[in-house]
């Protein structure tokens, strides 16, 4: 009897450890028939999902640290709002609701907090909401004329990368959680956009056209020992990291259409993921 109980006991721990875990999904936006959608798809390729069905762009999409749902912006309702759905499309929810546009929303690596970038007082800032929509404030206040945007939450998250051109290029920046001490990262006479923080905090990845077309470069969270990770004819753009930190995906036309690809973190073994006639922009990898 105690020899079946203790079988019992095991036998949940055994399941556990015969049965993997499913594999990190990619979210991206596809534009596909005229109409752009949110999908998913593995890292090799597979089981691309369709979760959108709808006549307005959806686009930049963000998954939730828990994996279980995504945010993501639409102008389904005239103009760019912030919405979020379960993982598998179901219960959409509004998050934002004005006349101006709302885009390219992040998620707090808590879950409690996404961070977005708006045009809603005449340029785009960097805006802050609870993940249920509530308390909107900006974080970021530039004069007219200066846009920050395309904003990622750091690991610890205590720190917000963001895009801004308020030295007059587009440069990598870094801030606090709460909008304090903007740091410029990068120095440079061409634009630099998208950074994205390695799971571990310690690297950023983000696109530049510092040579003679936008590649992939990586660089160290201060951003010290810069290296170019792409070196095609085409254009690489809207790089995101791998949960364990080995493989970078992004975007790039280098073979006629905006396709997503993935590649080591050091820029070796670049595998083609998508392979439809279609525009795909905005990957990310879920956590």
């Amino acid at each position: 009897m105690m020899r079946f109980k203790s079988l019992l006991i095991l036998l949940p721990l055994i399941s556990f450890i015969g049965c993997k875990a499913p594999p990190p999904k990619i979210v991206f936006a596809a534009h596909v028939q005229g109409n752009w959608d949110i999908y998913t798809i593995n890292a090799d390729g597979s089981d691309l999902v369709r979760l959108t069905y709808h006549l307005a762009a959806d686009g930049a999409p963000s998954w939730s640290p828990d994996g279980k749902r995504i945010v993501f912006a639409s102008n389904r309702d005239g103009n760019d709002e912030i919405y979020v759905m379960n993982k598998d499309g179901s219960n959409l929810l509004n998050l934002t609701n004005n006349e101006a546009n709302d885009f390219a929303p992040d998620w707090s690596p808590n879950g409690e907090k996404i961070v977005f970038m708006s045009d809603r007082d005449g340029n785009w800032e960097i805006y802050v909401m609870d993940a249920d929509g509530s308390n909107q404030r900006r974080l970021t206040k530039t004069s007219t004329g200066v846009n920050d945007f395309f904003p990622a939450w750091s690991p610890d998250g205590k720190r917000i990368a963001f895009t801004s051109n308020r030295n007059g290029n587009d440069e990598i920046w870094v801030m606090n959680s709460d909008g304090k001490n903007p740091l410029n990262l990068t120095n440079s006479e061409t634009p630099e956009i998208c950074a994205k923080w390695s799971p571990d905090g310690k690297k950023m990845v983000f696109a530049s056209r510092r040579g003679e077309s936008l590649e992939i470069y990586i660089m160290d969270s201060d951003g010290g020992n810069l290296r170019q990770l792409t070196d095609s004819l085409g254009l690489d753009s809207y790089p995101d990291w791998s949960p364990d930190g080995k493989r970078i995906v992004f975007v790039s036309n280098r073979d006629g259409n905006r396709h997503i690809y993935i590649m080591d973190a050091d820029g070796k073994n670049v595998v083609r993921v998508t392979n439809e006639t279609t525009m795909n922009y905005f990957p990310a990898w879920s956590r």
